[in-house]
């Protein structure tokens, strides 16, 4: 066989080639490749789970770093100028609970990468279910059922990591501030009425933030 013969051969059969593999896409037999191998998941749901953890320590930091920036400010300003003193707690406040929002939303994303990584140990995670980020725009309904205590707290001791209990307590700490520069109470007085303002400001921005990510967000998925 000469080798034009052979060149022919080949061209012929990498053609054949081609219509089989077109055929079978058009009938819908062709079986795309896994971007990740599904034995894989549990490791790349690990990983999205230490990456969820460092953001968390990141804006840990960066609320700190600001924090004392603010207190710095307030204890230049002086006790004395009641109006700078009081727009410096207002700032607090309002700096501390845009710092909340951003913790809050990696504390869902890690409840959420938990519930995945269950799901994928007992080989129930689908591959269009596997995230690129913590928190997808789109996830699996009822995920947090039977697992955690209420729609925006997995367990009461979660009140007590620094990811929430840093947040209530710089806004307690900044309220005891501004109401001072506004009433005239007494210490007691003063941090019974703040802490009762953050346990209602606090839980009322998680209720407000679930609800807002879960409209239009969710699929019905059987669940493992």
């Amino acid at each position: 066989m000469t080798s034009a013969e052979q060149l022919g051969l080949d061209h012929s059969g990498a053609h054949a080639r081609g219509v089989d593999a077109a055929s079978g896409a058009s009938d819908g037999r062709a079986i795309a490749p896994h971007d990740v191998d599904p034995r894989q998941y549990p490791m790349v749901i690990r990983e999205m789970i230490r990456h969820e953890n460092d953001v968390t320590n990141h804006r840990l930091m960066w609320l700190l770093i600001v924090q004392g920036l603010i207190a710095n400010a307030y204890v230049t300003a002086g006790a004395d100028r009641r109006g700078v003193t009081a727009m410096l707690a207002l700032v607090g406040i309002l700096v501390t609970l845009s710092a909340f929002v951003m913790l809050y939303k990696s504390y869902q994303a890690r409840g959420y990468l938990n519930f995945l990584g269950q799901q994928a140990k007992v080989g129930m995670l689908a591959e269009e279910d596997l995230p690129l980020a913590g928190w997808p725009k789109e996830r699996i309904n009822g995920w947090r059922r039977k697992v955690w205590v209420c729609s925006w707290l997995d367990q009461f001791s979660d009140l007590l990591e620094p990811y929430l209990f840093l947040p209530s307590l710089l806004v307690l700490l900044w309220l005891c501030v501004l109401l001072r520069s506004w009433l005239q109470l007494g210490g007691g007085a003063l941090i019974f009425l703040s802490a009762a303002l953050v346990a209602v400001i606090l839980p009322a921005m998680c209720f407000v933030w679930v609800g807002w990510q879960g409209k239009g967000a969710a699929r019905d998925v059987p669940l493992g």
